[in-house]
């Protein structure tokens, strides 16, 4: 057998980081961030607690390493030309691709949301990284609905992320028990991309 490559090494370290990230993503959701410890968290995984410390040094670690992932993927929704500005085009992207990402990685996000939701997480993140996205993405939103003459642009911000974040927090509380069906989802959609693209004289 050949020695494997510095590439190959780096895609294993790579899947095992992110094995990690999904047995402690079910993990903080199904028992809760506060009871779990280093040692359930390895022996979710499948690895022993040793091997668990080369990839997180903490369950904090493991914690901010699954709420960054969740939000650098929204992230990447807002701006996709950074040049700073959101137009209406990328404003119905952005809501589409959150959607679309809710409705083909339903799993996930409910247990990011829950995980999210829990007094412990909230306590402990502080503000970050959801501080850092509203400092880079609110102006940007403000603009928005500031250009396209809004009667009240904070407010237009302020119901936009709730209709958003409030679908999520629904999914959480209504699964198992019931999912919202796809079409659903695709009508909520075109409401709200159809509240806040359109001009407020319309």
């Amino acid at each position: 057998m050949s020695p494997r490559t510095p590439e190959q090494f780096e895609e294993m370290r790579e899947s095992r980081r992110k094995q990690i990230m999904d047995a402690g993503l079910e993990l903080f959701a199904s028992e809760g961030y506060g009871h779990c410890s280093i040692s359930q968290l390895a022996s979710f995984a499948g690895i022993s607690k040793g091997l668990m410390y080369n990839y997180f040094d903490s369950k904090e670690a493991l914690l901010m390493a699954i709420i960054e992932e969740g939000m650098g993927e929204i992230m990447d929704y807002f701006d996709p030309d950074h040049d700073g500005v959101l137009t209406t085009e990328e404003l119905a992207g952005l809501v589409r691709k959150i959607f679309s990402s809710i409705r083909e990685n339903r799993h996930f996000w409910i247990l990011y949301m829950n995980i999210v939701l829990q007094p412990r997480v909230k306590e402990f993140l502080d503000g970050e990284p959801f501080g850092s996205v509203m400092e880079k993405f609110g102006p940007m939103m403000m603009n928005y609905f500031t250009e396209r003459n809004f009667k009240d642009p904070a407010l237009e911000m302020l119901t936009f992320s709730a209709l958003i974040e409030g679908c999520g927090i629904l999914m959480v509380y209504a699964y198992p028990g019931m999912e919202m069906p796809d079409d659903l989802l695709q009508k909520y959609e075109e409401r709200v991309i159809g509240m806040f693209t359109r001009k407020p004289n319309e």
